[in-house]
């Protein structure tokens, strides 16, 4: 009986804490997480990149990465993976222009070769 009565305590403990909480949440973090997450997204801009290869099989995606850094070793590469295929894009373009010159002259050596937008980071000056 006692046990019973301990169960009926909890319960109802449960059921009036979780009311006096209902919308009353709040979250306490560090000041150095906001920072974190403001300095990097001042490091990203709108833009455009390349995407010219994307494959179910990693190897291939390596193998066009490493042909595209030979052919233009100063601009960067990136790999991503959208279930079930791996998509390799290149650039941070701040232009149109600038991604369909690379466009024009790296037509017919990959698979494809498609501008989109998206947000890049600050491209290099090197």
């Amino acid at each position: 009986m006692k046990t019973r009565n301990l169960v009926f305590i909890i319960f109802v403990f449960h059921i009036l804490v979780a009311q006096q909480l209902q919308g009353q949440i709040s979250i306490q973090a560090d000041d150095r997480i906001e920072q974190q997450i403001a300095k990097k997204a001042s490091k990203q801009m709108n833009g455009y990149r390349l995407q010219i290869c994307f494959d179910s099989d990693k190897s291939i995606i390596d193998e066009a990465r490493n042909r595209f850094i030979s052919i233009y070793p100063k601009i960067d590469t990136y790999v991503t993976f959208e279930a079930p295929n791996f998509n390799l894009m290149v650039g941070d373009f701040r232009t149109l222009l600038e991604a369909e010159k690379i466009q024009e002259e790296i037509s017919g050596q990959f698979t494809i070769v498609i501008i989109h937008k998206t947000l890049i980071h600050l491209p290099r000056i090197d």
